[in-house]
């Protein structure tokens, strides 16, 4: 019998090449994206389970009281699906609830209402102004054999997994949780020239 547990998964692997530089640490009113992203849903989960790449493991500190893992070898670099297997076999769970590090005003708030929607499905997504937003989001520990099979099929866009998923799509219309650092222009108008 699966535990009811919840379990957070910051995806901090990117290779941020828009960016220039690793996106976890750049920095939003003095504090690194990587928190801004474990501050919005460290209220709502019961654990939390940190994916980043094998350049950037040693660069978080080590009081983060999460822990703090590499992409399994199989799927090193395979994107998003393969750092949510990864916490799937690191860490089990009934639900995982998935957060990037590039979105630095998402709010605890929206990760309530997915979780106040997850009846009978098996995975729980925002749509904000009719744009899915999959790396934001909620997926249960029975995709985790589909998300296998996609990583084996070199299947990796997040899509490939909500079309096989019972997915429950919430509709969101403020977008500033969402507001997603790319790039370093995104950086400038959200933050650093922001009024």
């Amino acid at each position: 019998m699966m535990p009811e547990n919840v379990v957070g998964v910051i995806l901090a692997g990117g290779r941020s090449r828009r960016f220039g530089t690793p996106k976890s640490f750049a920095e939003k009113d003095n504090k690194p994206f990587f928190r801004w992203s474990l501050d919005a849903i460290a209220p709502v989960v019961d654990d939390i389970i940190l994916i980043t790449n094998q350049d950037l493991k040693g660069k978080f500190p080590t009081d983060l009281k999460v822990e703090i893992v590499t992409d399994m070898e199989t799927f090193a670099g395979k994107g998003p699906l393969a750092g949510i297997y990864t916490a799937m076999l690191e860490k089990k769970a009934c639900w995982y609830v998935i957060i990037p590090t590039d979105v630095p005003f998402m709010k605890a708030e929206v990760f309530k209402r997915l979780l106040a929607e997850r009846k009978k499905v098996q995975a729980v997504i925002p749509v904000v102004n009719e744009r899915l937003q999959p790396l934001i989001g909620l997926y249960h520990h029975t995709l985790k054999q589909e998300i296998e099979t996609l990583l084996e099929t070199d299947r990796l866009h997040m899509r490939a997994l909500l079309d096989k998923a019972n997915v429950k799509f919430v509709p969101f219309t403020e977008e500033k949780p969402f507001i997603n650092i790319n790039r370093l222009e995104d950086f400038d108008s959200h933050i650093r020239y922001r009024d």
